[in-house]
């Protein structure tokens, strides 16, 4: 029976249901994709790659680029994932300003935008409330998930009120956009041009082709980490370790590790103890694992999934 209006006795209108969920048409088809994204992630891009075609690039301007690659690339792995996404350990004024700075120039959203997503992506791994499921696809938890319009109710809900409690957090997300444009761009532009003269190719090369690897090396930590590797620590979700993965992402191909242990501040165990499945080594691994202190405990049940929660436990953590 349908549902009715209270204040006039007659049946109301069904809901229009997400635009996510309407199938494609040609009337709808431009409505589904997130133009913002997607001039971000997309359009800019292969706007930087046509440019290339035509803009020289020096020796200084290379070595600038691929300097403030690993520069705003640390930004996303050692303060937006591992600083703020997880509190894996603790930083003083200039290095949270730093990494709060770098992390605006790699584009991929703000430091609060991209924790809740990230905290929802290891609190529902592999449902549909994970954002990025790779259980919808391998190009969809690429990039699929930021060209697309989806539907804010589908995604799990986390704790984010540290977040917002953190000035740095606070003033970075409300001024996302300004900070976006000078640090991803102007600013590589700017050190180029005052440096040695290269202004257009500092915004070509250190701009805009840098923050596309950024970008896609990330990408590479939603899709094929929980693609291709080895599951040494749970085999029960998709997270991978693979070394591939690792070099491509700066050290967070070690998924698997990382989605059992996500405070912990290390990428990975050492190389030699990924290599064997036996039981020693996983007891070794987990009583080397000192790293995360037990007054710490309370911030893992807001990033990782309750139902198969194998949380470090503070008796795990003698040796």
């Amino acid at each position: 029976m349908a549902a009715s209006d209270p204040s006039t006795g007659k049946p109301s209108a069904p809901k229009e249901l997400h635009i996510s969920a309407q199938p494609v048409t040609f009337a709808n088809w431009y409505k589904k994709i997130n133009w913002l994204n997607t001039t971000l992630v997309v359009l800019v891009p292969t706007y930087g790659l046509y440019l290339a075609r035509s803009t020289p690039l020096t020796r200084p301007t290379l070595l600038w680029s691929i300097l403030y690659y690993f520069m705003t690339a640390f930004g996303i792995t050692g303060g937006y994932h591992r600083l703020w996404s997880h509190r894996c350990y603790s930083a003083r004024l200039p290095v949270r300003l730093f990494l709060a700075f770098t992390g605006a120039g790699a584009i991929q959203g703000s430091i609060r935008w991209w924790s809740a997503n990230h905290r929802a992506h290891h609190r529902w791994t592999d449902t549909m409330k994970d954002p990025y499921s790779v259980m919808r696809g391998l190009l969809f938890s690429h990039i699929g998930w930021m060209v697309l319009n989806n539907d804010p109710k589908v995604k799990g809900r986390t704790d984010i009120s540290d977040l917002d409690s953190d000035p740095i957090v606070v003033f970075q997300h409300r001024h996302y956009g300004k900070m976006l444009l000078f640090a991803a761009w102007i600013f590589p532009a700017m050190v180029a041009g005052l440096g040695w003269g290269d202004w257009w190719g500092g915004f070509v090369y250190a701009g805009i082709i840098r923050a596309c690897f950024v970008q896609q090396a990330t990408f590479c930590v939603n899709s094929l980490a929980h693609w291709i590797g080895e599951q040494p620590f749970d085999d029960r979700r998709s997270p991978r370790d693979h070394v591939l993965t690792a070099l491509v992402t700066m050290g967070e191909g070690y998924h698997n590790f990382h989605h059992e242990f996500p405070s912990d501040y290390r990428k990975s165990m050492s190389f030699r103890c990924h290599k064997g499945d036996d039981t020693n080594n996983r007891s070794r691994q987990r009583n080397n694992l000192v790293s995360i202190r037990p007054d710490e405990m309370a911030h893992l049940d807001h990033v990782h999934n309750p139902s198969l929660s194998t949380d470090i436990r503070p008796e795990d953590l003698s040796l």
